[in-house]
């Protein structure tokens, strides 16, 4: 786990919510604090679509940032900068997989629950927080720490 400061918030809002570069993380859970408190649960609700639509969707429980983006744009945009605001983003099956191909571990994609990215902004000040959730028990770090290298990476590409 690793706890930054983003230095540049203009840019990287820009990146966050106008362009696509975080478009293929998945969305656990978004709090958006301006005139009122916006919360989205990102879980995916399956009751909703007819199982022809359930067939095309991705193989997720949580949706992805491209399809919330727009969403969140709106409530966001404007002249003033929202009082608050908490992401909870998640690597999807895919991402976890090649991690775990490029990290010399004995932790396989069945042992993940999760490795999410959290983003909050408050006060002015935009950090985010890397978290690794397993199924397992193990004293082995190698994944949560390659994934704090590939997170740190992308965050400093911006």
């Amino acid at each position: 786990m690793i706890t930054e400061q983003i230095k540049d918030v203009r840019k990287f809002m820009s990146k966050l919510l106008v362009d696509s570069y975080f478009d293929d993380f998945l969305v656990n859970d978004v709090t958006i604090t301006t005139y009122n408190t916006f919360k989205i649960d990102g879980h995916i609700n399956k009751d909703f679509y007819t199982e022809d639509e359930l067939l095309a969707l991705p193989d997720e429980h949580l949706s992805y940032w491209s399809k919330l983006r727009p969403f969140c744009y709106s409530v966001i945009k404007g002249k003033k900068t929202p009082l608050k605001f908490k992401l909870i983003f998640a690597l999807d099956r895919s991402r976890i997989e090649k991690l775990l191909e490029t990290t010399d571990t004995s932790i396989t994609a069945a042992d993940v629950n999760e490795l999410f990215l959290n983003l909050k902004f408050e006060n002015g000040i935009l950090s985010y927080v890397t978290g690794c959730s397993l199924k397992i028990f193990t004293m082995d770090k190698s994944l949560e720490k390659a994934f704090d290298q590939d997170i740190a990476d992308f965050i400093s590409s911006i």
